[in-house]
């Protein structure tokens, strides 16, 4: 009996689809159906090279996106299930996502659901959001001896400065859930920053180190990050 195909969990990068690994592109162009968790995965798929033809085969799921994962737990057991079906019937399946699938993100729900279901499966990798806000101003974001913290969250101000008395470079992904706190210290104190919201969306994509457009901003969406060091210059 032939092995099932595994079913792909794919990560498209920071939504600039010339950025997606070959091997992801790979999965993609094998795939009967493509799941793609959100409108902004989707884009990037249609983008691609074939993204006709690829679009076709996808469905746009709309993950519940909020502090209580119930829903969205609820929404990820029903997509193993139907994944399981369809390996089952001998189908190639790939599920996409935003940025990186290991990174913070909500897919790995589904991950942990289809290893405990004990399914055939595979985690493409892709280029975190941070890193490619990083390298859009030029800049890399540890050197030699520095250190790298990665945050979905900061809980108080003094977390911040600490890390930052440190020598850390703090990247804090979902900024949205802390933004008065991180504005509040990059109000008072002398760090550099890269702030990042929409990356990737021309129509909405915001990357700037400039204090005040930060400190001005209204709102903080939910597709934002942002990086902060303590000394090294970043440029305007």
């Amino acid at each position: 009996m032939k092995a099932p195909y595994p079913i792909a969990i794919v990560s498209l990068g920071s939504a600039t689809p010339e950025d997606i690994s070959m091997r992801a592109y790979g999965k993609l162009q094998a795939a009967d159906e493509i799941y793609c968790l959100g409108e902004a995965a989707h884009r990037i798929v249609a983008a691609l090279p074939e993204g006709t033809v690829l679009a076709q085969r996808c469905q746009i799921l709309e993950i519940p996106m909020s502090s209580d994962r119930t829903e969205a737990i609820r929404y990820y057991e029903q997509l193993a299930t139907r994944l399981l079906d369809q390996q089952g019937r001998g189908l190639a399946c790939s599920v996409v996502t935003i940025g990186d699938a290991g990174t913070y993100a909500t897919v790995q729900y589904l991950v942990d659901l289809l290893r405990q279901a004990g399914a055939a499966m595979e985690v493409v990798p892709g280029i975190p959001y941070y890193i490619a806000a990083a390298a859009a101003v030029g800049e890399g974001l540890v050197r030699q001896d520095e250190s790298l913290l990665v945050l979905s969250k900061v809980a108080s101000e003094s977390q911040l400065r600490e890390a930052l008395v440190q020598g850390h470079t703090v990247v804090v992904m979902k900024l949205s859930r802390c933004a008065d706190i991180v504005r509040e210290v990059i109000a008072e104190d002398n760090n550099d920053f890269i702030y990042a919201e929409h990356l990737g969306n021309p129509a909405l994509e915001l990357l700037t180190s400039d204090r005040e457009t930060l400190l001005t901003r209204q709102s903080i969406p939910y597709f934002s990050l942002i990086i902060v060091r303590p000394s090294r210059s970043i440029p305007q």
